[in-house]
């Protein structure tokens, strides 16, 4: 039998657990920062988050060291007041009601959840920088990235003879080189794809079409029965019984509006996903490896449904609410198009989405927004293997002896590719099914944001998996209490969803390391942000720095916990002691010099593009 790699639930969804800031209001109308250790979008006193400050190249200092400060001091009563009653709503700005302790049914309802926008609106903090200056940093950017890319193309070519056989197999005829197939997870996606597995989407669109014209009131119950169908087919009876017997018991629970025993029950079936014997049990139940991945990160996935369908269902005041029969959970939970790759798509999105649907004339108006996605994604499946076949990536970090020839440069084009790498793979994993459910008029959560514009923690969890983030949120770190009830359950419900993504994604050693470094880089992004908002800082930052400075000043202040970001996603991607190597390389001084300046100016060109100044 294979040896498993606990990790193998990270197919499902790659997690970045981060921190933000929030503004909380004493009893004396003084305000103070309190850490947040999970990110939600920050707004500004005075002024809309997202929102242009007064001036559109000349900006009034007092202004923008308003917008990049929180005040401190007695505010005139209408701005207390309004304080008061938002110290316990998240910085978006969404207003949260009480929540009772968690395990009750009386789970009060969050807030309701707004769209992501694809594009980020300029932050009231920003400032723009001489265009010379932006264009030397954009050049050095640019210059910097394709030299490190050669440099790790290089190195994967003259070190091939010294990897190991089984990380390199023939790969296309047409380009006459070795592909990396170290990536467990392409791997077998692409294997997947090349077999049967394609018609079961094909026949979710071809019973859409049918039932959505002739039945159309039957077409999602008849959409969880053909999930039941297919995944038995694909998979076999007993794998598919095993999810279809977690749905209905969940069901059962969620019956009894005890969400205490919902989750205690998901904990005990992710348990023997892991921990053997539950392990050897799960992997008889299959007859290969392959399809074995497939059950585990549908299991896995089916978990988060179960729970997200229970809450909602103990959030109702009704006793029988419309939309939570069992036929509603198998049309949620067995949903092709997202049943075994993701996103993760909360009930209660589902369910109101779906309720809009009274035609079929939502999938013929998607119809030309699908075809073209579904091109987008054949782009970047073929990009990614011709990548995979100049690049060997993957089987350079699993030498760790070969790893430790590489010059710096090369160790930067190493991480660099890793993480894109990951990047278009989940565009590619989560966009076959997210493009074939507009079809049915469900818009699941925003693909990942290209990780080349991402240079803060709190940016890197919520734009990269979107809907797992909005899970955890609405159903473990608001419950716990969130930002609402102080700094010790701020803490608690923070470390409680760390340790639910650590133990979902499989409890294994790289993920500990992970999760650690990602709460250090957290805590030092957070301690940063803070210390920049400190009133005697701020004096000074006044005083004796102008605006471009000030952005200038964050910036590189950003640049240390942009290290860290880098380090811990690689630990996560690779393993702890690729990461150790890394960590001991970029530390020495002049390495660290050189690191910390190409940081820098691909920062202030990133920040240029998103218009969002970090650490304010």
């Amino acid at each position: 039998m294979p040896q498993f790699s606990p990790s193998v639930a990270a197919m499902a969804s790659p997690t970045r657990l981060l921190a933000y800031i929030g503004g909380t209001t004493d009893q004396d109308g003084s305000t103070f920062v309190s850490v947040e250790i999970f990110p939600i979008s920050l707004g500004v006193r005075g002024h809309a988050a997202g929102e242009a400050l007064p001036g559109a190249t000349q900006v009034r200092r007092s202004d923008l060291m308003e917008a990049m400060s929180v005040p401190s001091g007695p505010q005139p009563a209408d701005l207390r007041r309004r304080m008061v009653d938002q110290s316990g709503a998240p910085p978006s700005g969404d207003a949260q009601p009480p929540v009772p302790p968690p395990g009750t049914a009386e789970s009060a309802e969050p807030p309701t959840e707004s769209p992501e926008p694809r594009r980020t609106r300029p932050s009231a903090s920003f400032v723009p920088l001489p265009k010379a200056e932006i264009g030397l940093c954009a050049t050095i950017s640019v210059c910097v990235m394709g030299y490190m890319l050669y440099c790790a193309y290089r190195f994967s070519q003259d070190h091939k003879e010294q990897l190991k056989v089984a990380d390199l197999a023939p790969g296309w005829t047409i380009l006459g080189r070795k592909k990396d197939i170290h990536d467990i997870e392409w791997r077998e996606w692409t294997k997947r794809m090349r077999t049967s597995f394609p018609l079961y989407y094909l026949g979710q669109v071809v019973l859409g079409a049918v039932t959505g014209r002739l039945l159309p009131k039957a077409k999602f119950p008849l959409y969880g029965l053909y999930g039941v169908v297919s995944l038995a087919i694909c998979l076999g009876w007993r794998p598919a019984g095993v999810v279809l017997l977690q749905a209905a018991v969940t069901f059962a629970l969620a019956r009894l509006r005890r969400p205490a025993l919902v989750w205690g029950f998901t904990i005990i079936v992710m348990t023997t996903i892991f921990i053997e014997p539950g392990y050897s049990w799960h992997y008889n139940l299959v007859p290969s490896y392959a399809k074995y991945l497939i059950y585990m990160v549908t299991l896995t996935l089916s978990c988060l449904r179960g729970v997200s369908f229970a809450m909602e269902f103990c959030r109702e005041t009704e006793p029988n609410p419309a939309g939570y029969s069992l036929l509603d959970l198998l049309a949620y939970n067995f949903y092709w198009p997202l049943l075994t790759s993701g996103p993760i798509i909360c009930y209660n999105s589902f369910r109101e989405q779906r309720s809009s649907q009274d035609n079929d004339q939502t999938g013929l108006q998607n119809l030309p927004m699908v075809l073209w996605g579904l091109v987008r994604l054949l782009f970047w499946f073929l990009s990614v293997e011709v990548f995979l076949h100049y690049f060997y990536i993957h089987a350079v970090c699993d030498r760790i002896g070969v790893l430790r020839k590489a010059s710096v440069f090369t160790l930067y084009g190493l991480i660099y590719a890793h993480v894109q790498f990951f990047h278009v793979k989940y565009v590619v994993f989560y966009g076959l099914g997210s493009t074939l459910a507009r079809l049915d008029g469900i818009s699941a959560p925003p693909q990942p944001r290209c990780v080349a514009t991402v240079y803060q923690f709190a940016d890197m969890w919520r734009s990269f998996d979107p809907g797992l983030y909005k899970w955890l949120v609405r159903y473990i770190y608001w419950p716990l209490g969130g930002s609402r009830s102080g700094l010790p359950r701020q803490i608690a419900a923070s470390i409680a969803t760390f340790v639910f993504v650590y133990y979902w994604h499989g409890a294994s050693q790289n993920l500990f390391v992970w999760t650690a470094l990602q709460f250090f880089g957290v805590l030092l992004e957070t301690l940063a942000r803070r210390f920049m908002r400190m009133p005697a800082v701020r004096e000074l930052e006044m005083r004796h720095l102008s605006v471009e400075s000030s952005r200038r000043l964050r910036t590189f202040l950003n640049t240390g916990p942009f290290v860290a970001l880098m380090i811990s996603n690689l630990v996560f991607l690779t393993s702890p002691q690729v990461g150790a190597h890394y960590a001991t390389m970029l530390g020495r001084p002049l390495v660290a010099l050189q690191t910390g300046t190409v940081l820098f100016c691909m920062a202030q060109w990133t920040v240029e593009i998103r218009r969002q100044v970090p650490l304010t």
